[in-house]
């Protein structure tokens, strides 16, 4: 049976019958069109305005009054105006007008050929300022004043959203009267809306109970005067299949009621649209694609786009889907059945059958396709400017663009388009190089050669002769050659072998047996290592490095401000596993073995807890702060991600993984949240201002086995995972996988971190040696090198499983530490090509990157190397770390932590005291 209810179609001329609850309006608008020759009817999206035209003012007419043509922009809203003209015309007209003169000859042959009024209707006017540049609009506007200014008989209409009206304010130098003929449409009151409910149920005979329209209404609306008429079809046309359903089974369909116990089945309306496409898109086998399918006929303002198959498919390929032909034309189909798409029309477009609908999609868009969605319009319209005038691409439309290269993938039309943009200013740029670059050559030849004879002849011998006399002094009294060695520091600082002397007479002055008054007593005093009495288990520096926290192997916890040297020790609930520490809020989150998490004060006294989920691999990434004051803490349970305020209240609950969350991570600017799990992919969270709120923003797909760890980057534009499957991975915010083209990493597109992606790596001897799992990873400082986290699972002769851990660097032995690398300490080989790997049982970088501590696998020392791997000084001991607050490196031995500054200008401010005391006289030392 036909529903007398139009669902999300607009009503036309043929439904004259049933269009109730628009007298006033209707009227209004046939007495407005004729006031002057262009009307612009405007409301807000779901007000009726499209019906109120094609139905309500198209029945006002007699057929003789008026010739009505509907015309939408399409892809060009003057190339549509003349389709719309020839396909009227019963003379033939040119096929292409390009003038306003053109125009108004057509005009004329097509009022001569039906003796009508020609009235141009422009529906969703607005797709002209949304899809179109300022050269269509303007040609448009100059054609419309040539037909108004006529004595031609036809008149225009423009129907648009309200939102859009403001945009006409460019077209008013052109036609200053433009707005004088407006009519705004209004919601439906609800007095009209009982009757646009009972109007249709009288003429097909349906009955109402007493108070159902009433009902409805307060239901759909509450308390509201005014009814969304959108909804309200979409309502009645769910109740109307209900009412039908029941009166088949009761075998008397001719005897259709709507009752209020339709109204209580129903149930919750709050979002019928969205639930109505939620149901639709369940019902498809490839759900994913199917929403990519309708995310790509939504315009970048969220409404409703005109599209052939081939546009579709093209839309599809910028977010990065491909799909079968045949599969999206069934698709389509299928979204034209389930009444969400309209069939195609003359022109073999597609689109929504309502703005509602695409508004919905549009919600469902991450920003990071919104993105992609106007860099691909941008390009769009600077291609049609191309074609036009020839212009293409500049440099900063380049430089724009660049971002969002390796993220948008285009057309070939689009990319032949930015190619050869791209020729024109490297030849550009080819041609001024050429003009220059024989003289520049000829000044930089010049004046290397005379740097080199200057320094040959005047430094080399100087500086050779004050390094031998500091070595002198360093023998026979290691404080005065100490300050030699500082004082050539400031000649020549690029000596490793320097800075290696200058940190181990360091060493050897603070260890000199003195007496209480004299300076070095007082130096040793300010860097006395922090003795426990406990052994030290573990220990590591906060973010940015003003804080080191660790604990004892009595279970006691410690807190250490490194400027000051105040520490804070207190016993801790049960075996610790990690924790982290916010230095804005001084607050510690203890992780313990039993899955307990307690947020406490430096002095110990618990704040609130809550539970986490521990694992048998990883736990650095459970909990973790916001780099706001505010906004507390993010922590994993289970498959969840509660955030927590900084009075443990929960006030917010990330839902997405069906397995157990692994990592959790902030962006630096709070904006984002990164999780990963043991269902081998992450999601991406984005902070919400408005609401307050984070809401899904992008997933992270391609790991083939559980995701350890996930961190963001110190930009917080991209995210690095480690997995289980062998495989380290770069993201960016869109979630695409970039670790070749990683511009951070030298641009290498031969680049890869995860050594042990196919299976016969394991049996290369190239690779076997770093053949594990991954657990960690993260970038450098400088984000030149990646440091990760390798394990394998080993059993014991009882059977017993033991996890197995060691440090991988990826570098590419050219930025960044190492320049070099030194086989024998190392015995790092080359990875691919140009990128290398190394192994440690304990890998740190200082904040600079210049200098590494490293312990390896086979002794029991940590080894302070320099970039050009010179060893500069060893340390008997273990868990090297570095202060990015004071410049300096700390190791753990037993119950002590030992402290040693890192570079030579460190070192000189420290002995600032024994210069003083030289020059006064000084005093004799005597070694321990």
């Amino acid at each position: 049976m036909k529903s007398p209810f139009k669902f999300l179609d607009s009503y036309t001329k043929d439904d004259r019958e049933f269009f109730f609850g628009r007298e006033r309006e209707i009227e209004e608008l046939y007495h407005r069109v004729f006031e002057s020759k262009i009307m612009l009817v405007y409301g807000v999206s779901g007000t009726g305005k499209s019906s109120l035209i094609h139905c309500g003012l198209a029945n006002k007419f007699a057929e003789t009054d008026w010739l009505p043509l509907v015309i939408r922009r399409g892809g060009n809203i003057i190339d549509s105006m003349t389709a719309g003209i020839n396909s009227a015309s019963l003379t033939t007209q040119q096929s292409k007008f390009s003038t306003p003169a053109d125009f108004r000859k057509s005009v004329r042959s097509l009022y001569l050929d039906h003796y009508k009024p020609v009235f141009f209707i422009f529906d969703q006017f607005e797709e002209l300022f949304i899809f179109g540049d300022k050269e269509e609009r303007r040609n448009f506007i100059h054609i419309v004043k040539t037909l108004t200014e006529s004595d031609l008989q036809c008149r225009f209409i423009f129907v648009m959203r309200e939102e859009y009206m403001a945009n006409f304010t460019e077209f008013e130098r052109i036609i200053p009267a433009i707005f004088q003929n407006r009519v705004r449409i209004e919601k439906m009151s609800h007095r009209n809306a009982i009757d646009a409910i009972k109007g249709p149920c009288k003429v097909f005979n349906i009955n109402l109970e007493e108070g159902f329209a009433e009902t409805l209404l307060e239901k759909l609306s509450p308390g509201s005067e005014d009814v969304e008429l959108t909804y309200l079809q979409v309502f009645l046309d769910k109740i109307f299949k209900i009412a039908v359903e029941a009166a088949s089974s009761k075998h008397d369909e001719q005897n259709l009621s709507f009752t209020l116990a339709l109204l209580n089945r129903i149930g919750n309306v709050s979002d019928l649209l969205g639930s109505f496409l939620d149901e639709q898109i369940a019902l498809m086998n490839d759900q994913e694609t199917a929403l990519m399918i309708l995310k790509s006929m939504v315009s970048i303002q969220g409404t409703k786009r005109q599209l052939t198959t081939e546009e579709v498919e093209e839309n599809m390929i910028s977010f990065g889907r491909k799909t079968d032909k045949t599969l999206l034309q069934e698709m389509l189909q299928n979204f034209v059945n389930l009444r969400i798409l309209r069939d195609k029309d003359e022109n073999g477009k597609m689109e929504f059958r309502h703005d509602a609908l695409a508004s919905k999609i549009y919600e469902k868009f991450t920003i990071a396709e919104k993105e992609l969605l106007e860099v691909r319009k941008y390009i769009e319209n600077a291609l049609y400017n191309f074609e036009k005038r020839g212009i293409l691409l500049n440099k900063q439309d380049l430089d724009y663009l660049a971002d969002y290269e390796n993220k948008l993938i285009l057309p070939k039309n689009l990319e032949i388009f930015i190619s050869d943009s791209k020729k024109r200013i490297y030849s550009q740029r080819k041609a001024l190089r050429r003009i220059t670059s024989i003289s520049t050559l000829i000044f930089i030849l010049i004046l290397a050669v005379t740097l080199r004879f200057y320094l040959t002849s005047q430094d080399s011998e100087n500086v050779n002769n004050l390094f031998r006399s500091a070595l002198i002094k360093s023998a026979t009294d290691p404080v005065k050659g100490l300050v030699a060695e500082i004082d050539l520091w400031q000649k020549d600082s690029t000596s490793g072998q320097l800075h290696s002397i200058i940190i181990k007479d360091f060493q050897r002055v603070i260890q000199m047996q003195t007496d209480t008054a004299d300076p070095v007593y007082l130096i040793r005093k300010n860097l006395k290592p922090f003795k426990f009495e406990s052994p030290v288990l573990h220990a590591e520096m906060g973010n940015p490095g003003l804080f080191m926290t660790g604990w004892l192997e009595n279970q006691n916890v410690f807190v250490i401000n490194i400027r000051n040297k105040e520490s804070h020790c207190f016993k801790a609930e049960s075996e610790i596993k990690h924790i982290e520490i916010s230095e804005n809020n001084l607050m510690l989150a203890i992780v313990y073995s039993n899955n307990n998490v307690s947020v406490c004060d430096f002095s110990g006294k618990k704040l609130f807890g809550f539970k986490t989920k521990i694992n048998e691999v990883n736990n650095d990434k459970l909990v973790c702060f916001s780099p706001s004051k505010d906004n507390g803490i993010v922590a994993i349970k289970d498959s969840l991600i509660f955030i927590y305020d900084n009075s443990g209240k929960i006030t917010g609950q990330l839902k997405g993984h069906n397995k157990n969350v692994n990592s959790v991570d902030i962006s630096p600017d709070g904006k984002f949240i990164v999780a990963a799990g043991d269902d081998c992919r992450g999601y991406l969270w984005s902070y919400n201002q408005e609401t307050g709120k984070y809401s899904v923003y992008d997933s992270l797909i391609g790991h083939k086995d559980r995701i350890w760890s996930c961190r963001f980057n110190k930009t917080g534009k991209y995210v690095i995972t480690a997995s289980a499957d062998s495989t380290i991975k770069i993201w960016d915010l869109n979630g695409t996988h970039i670790n070749s083209g990683f511009n951070f990493i030298l641009n290498k597109a031969r680049y890869r971190l995860n050594a042990g992606e196919k299976d016969e790596d394991a049996s290369s001897p190239r690779f076997a040696k770093y053949y594990g799992r991954f657990c960690d990873a993260y970038f450098s400082v400088s984000e030149l090198e990646i440091i990760a986290t390798g394990y394998n699972n080993l059993r014991d002769s009882v059977g017993n499983t033991k996890t197995d851990y060691y440090k991988v660097l990826f570098y590419d032995g050219v930025g960044g530490f190492p320049y070099g690398y030194k086989r024998s300490l190392f015995s790092g080989t080359p990875a691919q090509d140009d990128i290398r790997i190394m192994t440690f049982s304990e890998f740190v970088l200082s904040p600079d990157d210049k200098i590494a501590a490293v312990v390896d696998s086979t002794s029991s020392n940590v080894f302070l190397v320099t970039g050009t791997d010179y060893i500069l000084d060893s340390f008997n001991g273990r868990n090297p770390m570095f202060s990015s607050v004071e410049n300096e490196f700390y190791w753990i031995s037993g119950e002590t932590i030992f402290m040693s500054p890192l570079y030579p200008r460190t070192i000189n401010e420290i002995i600032e005291p024994l210069r003083k005391s030289i020059k006064s006289g000084g005093f004799s030392f005597v070694e321990m």
